[in-house]
């Protein structure tokens, strides 16, 4: 199982490759939803070839929704991203599929629906499609991801810790509110310290707006310090996502997962781990099925 983690910038990329770090997601915010850092791509070069020199892959996210007038860029980042020859392209429109298809770079993709990859015939689709892995929804259980990834030939990845994206829309909710109470917005856009509470649940949803709409994630992190070992069995990618973080919680976090697969008290100290952390992480749909099923 190779850990992956999503990068603020290139300047830590060595330490993190150092700590544990297998797979560099990255990517630029015109294409990708929810990065933690946007990179141009001048950058992006720059991160590719440190991360090839260290022997390392690179994930390109590209998992906006895209519209029309969308297909003409991404198509222009497609060739961009094929001079990189990166190890993979994250997606979860289809019109991704198709132009990548056309490009006969299809193998390096991997489908990351969100909320859909939730069944072991999803793997079956895909791998006669010809692509190189799907991400697992984050609102299952670990029985079921187990089922999925022990029928899969393709690479099954999960986001196993961090913050986890339940809603996304198009809509400018937050100015749209503050428009509605005559309030200034400007300042609340790209704003990543926004908190959504409601009136009925003690419990308060980190959420930001910015050019692809509106994102409100759980109020918790996820962290699977207890399931690792069980996961490293079963997964090819294992994704940490740093969101809402930065890079001393990632290289904290990586290093912890690490140690964790080397160790051989590992439940121990896995659970000390899942202690010092409780506060504010917790096992997120490992164990309890959510209540909003795909019909």
């Amino acid at each position: 199982m190779k850990i992956a983690v999503t990068l603020f910038d290139v300047s830590s990329i060595t330490r993190l490759s150092e700590v544990g770090a297998d797979i560099f997601i990255i990517g630029n915010k015109q294409y990708a939803n929810r990065l933690v850092s946007s990179f141009s791509t001048i950058e992006l070069t720059e991160a590719n070839n440190l991360i090839k020199s260290l022997n390392k892959e690179i994930y390109i996210s590209l998992n906006l929704i895209a519209h029309n007038e969308d297909l003409r860029k991404i198509e222009e980042f497609l060739d961009f991203v094929m001079k990189l020859n990166v190890d993979g392209i994250i997606f979860g429109d289809l019109s991704v599929y198709i132009l990548a298809k056309k490009r006969g770079i299809e193998g390096l993709l991997i489908y990351s629906p969100e909320t859909l990859n939730t069944n072991y015939y999803d793997p079956v689709f895909w791998e006669n499609k010809g692509i190189k892995g799907l991400t697992i929804s984050k609102e299952i259980t670990l029985e079921d991801i187990t089922i999925i990834a022990k029928n899969s030939n393709i690479d099954i990845s999960l986001i196993a810790h961090g913050h986890l994206n339940m809603f996304h829309s198009r809509r400018p909710l937050i100015e749209n509110f503050l428009k509605y109470t005559g309030s200034e917005y400007n300042n609340f856009l790209d704003n990543r310290n926004l908190k959504l509470v409601e009136e009925i649940r003690n419990e308060s949803y980190p959420v930001f707006q910015d050019s692809h709409g509106t994102h409100i994630f759980r109020d918790k992190s996820l962290e699977s310090y207890q399931e690792v070992k069980d996961l490293n069995e079963i997964l090819d990618i294992f994704i940490i996502d740093g969101i809402f973080k930065d890079t001393s919680y990632l290289i904290e976090t990586t290093s912890n997962y690490k140690s964790l697969l080397n160790s051989k008290n590992h439940y121990k100290k896995a659970k000390k781990l899942s202690q010092l952390y409780e506060k504010d992480h917790d096992s997120g749909f490992l164990y309890k099925k959510t209540v909003y099923v795909k019909y």
